[in-house]
């Protein structure tokens, strides 16, 4: 033992002095990154040929260090998914831009290892995007200063790729440019990505959940001019520190980044852990005040290691935003923008919490005890912050403007030739018939494809006849995520494993299709899952067996996982024998399906459970705790003036390890679709109902309330009504207005439209990004549109409107809607005239009426949730 601790040391004087001159010159620096990579070496032991014989290379001591800092910081999730050739071969691309960009060798020690060379961003899953595009990225910018080249490299994600709403995987950067579309984490994934390759420095910033609606944020920040300044993800403008959301960022309660390693700028941190840095930049956007909190016990004694959570209201559930630890006089602090949250603080089942409003906290004592909440009702009003004029005021002029304009146009009609080389339903349909499959599905499937519709017309070619329906099924029980990246030879692995298996679930097909055939577990990146298979064959487990293996062969370790948070694939926890608790769920589940047993994780709770052949079961990890977890059943109670829905109105959270937590029942479910006996776990409950008034604020009562094994609760979900009913503002007069409908041709009086009607008018600037938001929020609400009685006109403005504009790039649009040219603009000018100011600017403009005319809902710019905003209000 003592010739191996000697070894090690001498390699790691060794290492001190080859670096001393490279290119991490900080020598606590480097002591630290040594000693991280020795902790990781003996975590990933079980990898350690994939990943650290690529150091028997001939490395120079750029690499080496380099390398070194991203083994020593790394997750779980790349250390068990991707081998060290993976992450040198990146490296060494990262010291490339380094040496060839004119603004490499000038960027400090510590921005370039935490903002240029990591590959990961936040949970996507990694590719090779700096190979790829390494070199179309550097003759894009030749020339330009570092300013200049982050703008022009936004330009060139926004040619690439624009927005839409999907599923929380998040894909990688190659991933999303095949599609052509993404949400805004994967805009933000690939723009960091498209930056850092170019050797500037980058990183996500995020809003976990917005204060004054339910939804949340990423966006971007770049290292420029020796300061941080923020830009919208693919959505390019003439200037940094210019975006749609800069006023929204004013309302924000907490913007963070969760960024690689020990990283100690002068952010300050929400908390660190012993890969990453979280650090809090709410700061640069809003108003704050730092809270002070004091965990005090039951004997007034403070209480260190105490988790303090706090917890906004969103989507009707309270989400900890950010998570502190009490030191040893149990205090702990937090910057936060000025509005209302729950604070709660826990030990073990130890809890307490208190509501306030932080613009008027300075510091708050919480007393935790084990003291029953059960009986409880209470009623709280949650108030955002106000909305403010940006910290970055605009000096660009109208003729850049004019200019980045011009050129959104053109990069959208890149894009859109781009798209153009998808296969369209008219081939799909004539793909289908010549293999003699369900036309219906398999256009589905190719069209909602993009651009791997390559990968899965391969994969159905390349199946047997008698198996062509099978693959159909494959494809309907996957996310339409998986379809866009998935290769046809892992469908095809997951396909023929299942296959051996088919026979034994007579009578129960759909439970074999959701539960064995489906490579879908959770969020994980479907991998072949060979290995698996193969493991299965050998030791032929039961679900059981499979369970005892697990929990003598895989480490849990959560903490090794927290910075990127992504699941690791069940062949990495193979692999790499340790996990965190996530990870090793979906890997039992995995296991399961690959040995034929049906297998999932409860769609409420998550928790693993297989399939008996006549229930599910749970499974239980704990040893001590081997009892099944008795179950209780709970009969929602409609007591509102309206139907409140999950997720919007209401939610449910168990208690747990001190804190409630939500069931993850089905989004936006009405509570009339709920069974009359609703499965839970036996166990303590609260119950949280929210009403969000037009300002932002919450109207909100929480109950509490505990549920016994075997007895059906039934619970009051009491939404509480808006405290002032919605006045007018103003009146249309729509007689007064003539406007074009798209494709006609001819003027007709506003009024032939509206028809005597509620009506809601949105006046949009195609091209621009704050509409394409909003023009996803509506395709988003499509059914609640449709069961309105009301028209939906969108009013096209004369010279913000392309001439080539087609309403198509808008599939799936309530089918009410109406395209329309507003005339020299005077509709939009009537609006602003009501409203005492000039709207030209502010696209988009939405406002509703009744159908006498009366205008109640009102909305500039583009606001976070704008659809679901307006579903309300109409109803």
């Amino acid at each position: 033992m003592k010739r191996i601790i000697l070894f090690g040391s001498i390699l790691f004087l060794t290492f001190i002095f080859r670096a001393e001159a490279q290119l991490i010159k900080d020598k606590d620096r480097l002591a630290n990154i040594e000693k991280q990579f020795v902790i990781q070496q003996d975590l990933a032991k079980a990898r350690s040929s994939q990943l650290f014989s690529v150091f028997q290379q001939n490395l120079s001591l750029d690499e080496e260090q380099a390398l070194k800092f991203l083994f020593a910081y790394m997750p779980l999730s790349d250390l068990a998914d991707y081998d060290g050739q993976f992450f040198l071969d990146n490296v060494r691309m990262s010291l490339k831009a380094r040496n060839e960009m004119p603004w490499g060798k000038n960027i400090p020690e510590d921005i370039f290892l935490h903002f240029v060379l990591p590959v990961r961003v936040g949970n996507e899953n990694l590719d090779s995007f700096r190979i790829v595009m390494y070199h179309e990225l550097k003759n894009r910018i030749t020339g330009l200063s570092m300013r200049q080249a982050a703008l022009e490299i936004n330009h060139w994600c926004h040619e690439k790729v624009t927005y839409k709403a999907s599923d929380a995987r998040t894909s990688s950067p190659l991933s999303t440019i095949r599609y052509s579309l993404g949400r805004c984490g994967e805009e933000s994934v690939l723009t960091v990505a498209a930056m850092r390759t170019a050797g500037i420095p980058a990183r996500q910033v995020y809003t976990p959940r917005w204060a004054h609606c339910d939804d949340n944020h990423a966006w971007v920040e770049v290292w420029v001019d020796d300061k941080w300044n923020f830009l919208g993800a693919c959505e390019p403008q003439p200037d940094l520190n210019m975006s749609w959301f800069e006023r929204t960022a004013t309302r924000t309660m907490l913007v963070h980044s969760r960024d690689l390693g020990w990283y100690n700028g002068p952010e300050p941190c929400v908390s660190r852990g012993t890969n990453f840095s979280e650090l809090n930049v709410t700061s640069n956007y809003a108003p704050t005040k730092n809270l002070i909190i004091n965990v005090i016990d039951d004997k007034l004694q403070p209480v260190a290691d105490a988790k303090v959570e706090y917890q906004l209201y969103n989507y009707a559930e309270f989400f900890p935003i950010a998570k502190t630890y009490t030191d040893g006089n149990g205090l702990t602090s937090i910057s936060l923008g000025l509005g209302d949250i729950i604070v709660w603080a826990n030990k073990g089942n130890l809890y307490g919490y208190k509501k306030i409003t932080v613009e008027t906290t300075d510091t708050l004592t919480i007393k935790i005890s084990s003291a029953s909440l059960n009986g409880k009702v209470e009623e709280f009003d949650f108030v955002p912050p106000v909305e403010r004029e940006p910290f970055h005021a605009s000096k660009v002029n109208d003729s850049k403007r004019l200019e980045n304009d011009r050129r959104l146009l053109y990069e959208d009609s890149l894009r859109a030739a781009y798209m153009a080389t998808f296969k369209d339903s008219l081939w799909a349909a004539g793909f289908a018939k010549k293999l003699g499959i369900n036309v219906d599905s398999t256009v589905s499937f190719v069209t909602k494809s993009y651009g791997n519709w390559k990968e899965i017309t391969t994969f159905l070619e390349s199946v047997t006849p008698e198996l062509k329906p099978f693959a159909l099924k494959l494809l309907s029980v996957i996310s339409e995520k998986d379809l866009r990246d998935t290769k046809a030879t892992i469908l095809s692995d997951y396909l023929h494993n299942a296959m051996k298996y088919y026979k034994d679930f007579r009578g129960n097909e759909d439970i074999w299709e959701k539960y064995v055939l489906s490579g879908r577990v959770a969020n994980e990146m479907m991998v072949s899952s060979q290995e698996l298979y193969q493991l299965n064959r050998d030791l032929k487990l039961s679900p059981t067996g499979i369970r005892e293996e697990i929990l003598k062969k895989i480490k849990i370790d959560n903490a090794a996982n927290a910075f990127s948070r992504a699941p690791l694939t069940p062949v990495g926890v193979l692999e790499l024998q340790i996990a965190d608790q996530k990870s090793r769920d979906i890997f039992f589940v995995a296991m399961c399906r690959a040995s034929g047993c049906a297998a999932r994780l409860q769609p409420e709770t998550l928790v693993p459970q297989f399939w008996t052949g006549k229930e599910w079961e749970d499974v239980v990890w704990d040893t001590v705790q081997m009892a099944k977890q008795e179950k209780g059943y709970v009969h929602f109670l409609k007591q509102s003036s309206f139907e409140p829905k999950y997720n919007i109105h209401f939610t449910l959270a168990l208690f747990g390890d001190g804190v409630y937590r939500t069931l993850q029942f089905e989004e936006e479910k009405p509570i009339g679709k709920f069974a009359p006996r609703v499965e839970v776990p036996a166990g303590n409950y609260m119950l949280v109902t929210g009403n969000r008034q037009q300002d932002g604020s919450v109207l909100c009562r929480v109950s509490y309330f505990e549920i016994k094994p075997g007895e059906t609760k039934e619970v009051a979900v009491k939404v509480r009504d808006l405290q002032i009913a919605e006045q007018p503002w103003g009146k249309l007069e729509s007689g007064s207005f003539d406007v074009k409908p798209l494709g006609d041709g001819k003027n007709t009086k506003l009024s032939q439209l509206t028809n005597s009607k509620p009506f809601v008018i949105i006046f949009i600037e195609p091209d621009k990004e704050p509409t394409k938001h909003v023009m996803a929020d509506i395709q988003a609400m499509r059914d609640h549109f449709e069961k309105w009685a009301g028209s939906i006109i969108f009013a096209l403005q004369p010279g913000k409107t392309s001439p080539l504009f087609n309403p198509a790039m808008f599939p799936g649009l309530p089918s009410q809607s109406i395209f329309v040219w507003d005339n020299d603009g005077n509709l939009l000018q009537q609006i602003g005239k009501l409203k005492s100011t000039s709207l030209e600017n502010d696209l988009p403009v939405i406002i509703s009426g009744d159908e006498k005319e009366n205008l109640f809902y009102f909305s500039k710019g583009y606001r976070i949730g704008v659809g679901e905003q307006l579903v309300k209000r109409l109803k």
